[in-house]
């Protein structure tokens, strides 16, 4: 069943599944990206044993330089999505990241702890990170095409609920496999996610299909990413309703995701108190925040309102930060999680459906981009919040932090109200067929046929 041939009016929550190539993309992005808290839960982990002094410092880093792949490559993963087969591309993107992963596993396998060891890891972090910048944009251009415009907003929420369901999983696993069976052993199994995915992706059929306008503008050369990404600003630009959506959810990530995502397992640790299985249960209400959250807007997809949605989920993630580091007990850091994983959820489904919605295709991969960009800024602001979380400690400079961020963020929403107002229309219903003409009779002269002819379309429009 393809997308052109699915029923109209408002989809059901599985409608997407429907279709072969959709399930595959979907069940390869499981398949990989689930296994991905895995490797940044591990990486903490291992760098804390290792790390003899400036811990904070050293978790940050760890975010920073995976940061720095994902901004270096976000733009160029977006251009590389709107030129090239975004099939391929991911099978390619796929297999970096798990040569760059099992090569961190065998380093942590051997043991190694010097400056080397630590070069090297940051080395293979970095060259993951790249790959997952193409990675993302390429991915969310590729359901619009396959789903087309009245199943993409469901579609894109039953990927993010099916990540968010696997997710809490690979959280859970994590704190226990590390105590079980060690960093090395824990990250090759999380690397084997992308070789599933290669697999799963290779039997697709898609194929992308642009217009001969925009591949007769495709002149070659290494100029072009930097012209396609020029045109992909400018675009961002002339589109209100985008880029302040698109501002909204870098921002969002920048200023909320550093303290509570890249320092948050060093906040539960040390700060909170628990030890890593305990930290597994706590971070599992983000997943589950996410879960439900996604799940609700696949059964409501057809909802107009996404702006309203982005501007909610935005809130929300800021209260999670606020609830978050509030006061360091447990209770805080589970319902806090909750919300972060609620408000996330809200914010980056929605927005995604009003990109799909507005930009066409031969350049959605470029805007998708720069939302993948701002999750890379989210990473390499780490760095710097770290080594001020150093100095003041955490819990001095967090508190504050999450309420300015709340204020900062409701006063963009409403001075831009083109957020709020934003919409995607759901698929209007086909319009019934026309009554069959009427037999025609023999006309008395020429006149009378004229006459039938140019009334009888303007009667039909009028009903």
């Amino acid at each position: 069943m393809s997308a052109a041939a699915s029923p109209t009016g408002r989809p059901g929550m599985l409608e997407p599944l429907r279709l072969r190539e959709f399930r595959l993309l979907l069940g390869g992005f499981i398949v990989g990206q689930s296994m991905m808290p895995l490797q940044f839960v591990t990486a903490i982990a291992w760098i804390q044993v290792i790390a003899d002094d400036n811990v904070v410092v050293m978790v940050a880093a760890i975010s920073t330089i995976r940061g720095l792949g994902m901004v270096g490559f976000g733009l160029f993963g977006g251009a590389l999505a709107d030129r090239f087969d975004r099939r391929r591309l991911l099978i390619a993107t796929q297999t970096l990241a798990f040569v760059a992963n099992i090569a961190i596993a065998v380093m942590m396998w051997t043991g190694a702890s010097d400056t080397t060891a630590v070069v090297l890891f940051f080395f293979f972090t970095a060259l993951a990170s790249a790959a997952h910048a193409i990675d993302g944009p390429t991915r969310n251009a590729i359901a619009p095409e396959i789903l087309g415009p009245r199943l993409t907003p469901a579609g894109i929420a039953l990927n993010s609920a099916a990540m968010s369901l696997a997710m809490p999983i690979a959280i859970i696993a994590s704190g226990l496999l590390i105590d079980y069976l060690g960093h090395g052993t824990v990250y090759a199994i999380s690397s084997f996610g992308h070789l599933g995915e290669i697999l799963i992706l290779a039997i697709m059929s898609y194929r992308t299909v642009f217009s001969a306008a925009h591949l007769a503008a495709q002149k070659g050369g290494a100029g072009q990413a930097f012209r396609d990404i020029a045109a992909g600003l400018r675009y961002t630009r002339s589109q209100p309703v985008i880029l302040w959506t698109v501002a909204a959810v870098i921002l969002m990530m920048t200023l909320i995701m550093p303290p509570t995502g890249s320092l948050g397992p060093h906040w539960i640790t040390t700060v909170v108190g628990a030890t890593w299985s305990q930290f597994s249960f706590i971070a599992v209400f983000w997943g589950l925040g996410a879960m439900i959250a996604s799940t609700i807007l696949v059964r409501f997809s057809w909802i107009e309102r996404k702006g309203m949605l982005t501007a909610g989920g935005v809130i929300v993630m800021a209260l999670g930060f606020v609830v978050f580091t509030l006061m360091p007990t447990a209770l805080n850091a589970i319902l806090g999680n909750y919300l972060l994983g609620t408000g996330m959820s809200m914010a980056m489904v929605s927005s995604a459906a009003i990109i799909a919605h507005i930009a066409p295709n031969e350049m959605r991969g470029r805007v998708m981009g720069l939302v993948f960009l701002g999750m890379g800024m989210s990473q390499l602001v780490a760095l710097p919040l770290g080594s001020l979380a150093e100095w003041l400690t955490m819990e001095t400079l967090f508190p504050p932090m999450s309420w300015a961020v709340l204020l900062a963020l409701t006063a963009l929403i409403i001075l831009r109200p083109a957020i709020l107002r934003a919409r995607v229309p759901q698929h209007p219903v086909a319009p019934a067929a026309p009554p069959p003409p009427a037999r025609s009779e023999p006309a008395a002269n020429g006149a009378v046929v004229s006459y039938i002819a140019r009334v009888a379309p303007n009667k039909q429009d009028s009903a």
